[in-house]
């Protein structure tokens, strides 16, 4: 997991604190300092509007859960010195205390390279609605490191011009070559569970891989609105069916074998449009 080291100062007195990214919500103290109100716990992303804008950041909570710190949210890079603030308690309202300086020390990437690639895509339709399943596997080439997961989505398959589609329909797409992207720097091979959207602008099929596939995942992981990887052209394998077109909205899950060990994490990603199906 990716960690961000961030020194803490308050009228002169400095300390360490050391927060988990993503899936990691710990924080923890690594050179403790009087005057703040805890030495370990957890954080939670809090959404918040105005009349003008929605924004979101993150409130530190001890180990008994009580809101001890609200402090901006990731991405941090070095050198960027910012304001956080205690969470002062009057009666059932939580509002900003005092106010302290924190610079980031040590900070994952702002990006990182990863590969994904289709190991194998089963579709199925019936008029104009359709349902597919994917097998897909992505790589940290820089550590060799992968993991496997199932997408499964619903949506509409749409008519090729001059092209007659039977009444059902589907096809099978063989493995195909490695995509490159890029992700968040905090971002493992494990940590892209949530929603996911294809887009299959045509498909030649027929036993060809000629196709345009648009490809948007890991949508609302670590409770962050959109999707954080977006696959303009995502290259396939060779594809058994009659030429199509059509989109799929639904969920990345990661497969059993690829589940991290230990307890289970409280899954961060969305589920897909269709989620009451997909589950």
């Amino acid at each position: 997991m990716a960690l961000a080291k961030l020194k803490i100062t308050k009228s002169g007195q400095s300390g360490v604190m050391v927060m988990g990214m993503g899936a990691d919500r710990r924080w923890y103290m690594e050179q403790p300092v009087a005057w703040f109100p805890a030495n370990s716990g957890s954080w939670v992303r809090v959404a918040n509007a105005t009349k003008f804008r929605q924004f979101t950041f993150l409130r530190l909570l001890d180990e008994h859960k009580t809101s001890i710190v609200n402090i901006v949210e990731p991405p941090y890079r070095l050198g960027m010195k910012f304001t956080a603030h205690l969470v002062e308690h009057l009666s059932v309202f939580e509002v900003d205390g005092d106010e302290f300086e924190v610079d980031p020390i040590v900070v994952p990437p702002p990006t990182k390279a990863f590969q994904i690639r289709e190991i194998l895509d089963v579709a199925a339709s019936y008029g104009w609605f359709q349902g597919e399943t994917a097998g897909l596997e992505i790589r940290d080439p820089a550590t060799d490191a992968s993991a496997s997961y199932v997408y499964k989505g619903w949506g509409l398959g749409l008519p090729i011009p001059k092209v007659k589609l039977p009444k059902f329909g589907g096809g099978l797409t063989e493995p195909g070559d490695w995509n490159d992207f890029k992700a968040p720097g905090w971002m493992g091979v494990g940590d892209f569970e949530g929603d996911a959207m294809m887009q299959t602008i045509y498909s030649l099929g027929l036993g060809s891989s000629q196709s345009a596939t648009v490809f948007d995942f890991a949508g609302n992981v670590d409770d962050r609105r959109g999707y954080l990887v977006h696959i303009a052209s995502f290259s396939t394998g060779k594809t058994h069916s009659l030429p199509s077109a059509g989109v799929t909205s639904g969920s990345m899950k990661l497969t059993p074998a690829s589940e991290p060990q230990g307890p289970k994490r409280q899954r961060l990603g969305g589920c897909g449009k269709f989620c009451g199906m997909a589950r």
